[in-house]
């Protein structure tokens, strides 16, 4: 099971060391609980216990609002991270897990 630390890590393997857009590498720094209770572009990041439902995951899949480079319906934002290769689908999973089990410390 993932702790809030390979949380971190997975977002930083996904960006590398690339400059991160208009939200910058909002994660680096946050406590846990600054985490889940962080809000990108108006939008909640994480909805505790519903990984699926999450904007986190929302983002990395590019599932609406996010996609509109991938031409998601109702997108009005491109896939995370931008103009960067896709997450793995294995580390999306895991992401959404943690976030299903009440994203432990």
């Amino acid at each position: 099971m993932l702790k809030f630390t390979d949380v971190l890590a997975l977002l930083d393997k996904a960006v590398g060391d690339a400059p991160v857009g208009a939200h910058h590498a909002f994660w680096r720094g946050l406590t846990r609980d600054a985490f889940v209770a962080k809000r990108v572009f108006g939008l909640p990041l994480i909805a505790e216990h519903d990984g699926a439902g999450s904007n986190l995951i929302k983002a990395l899949k590019g599932e609406a609002p996010f996609g509109s480079d991938l031409g998601t319906a109702g997108a009005t934002m491109p896939r995370m991270p931008a103009r960067r290769p896709a997450v793995a689908d294995a580390d999306i999973a895991c992401l959404s897990e943690w976030i299903d089990n009440g994203c432990p410390e």
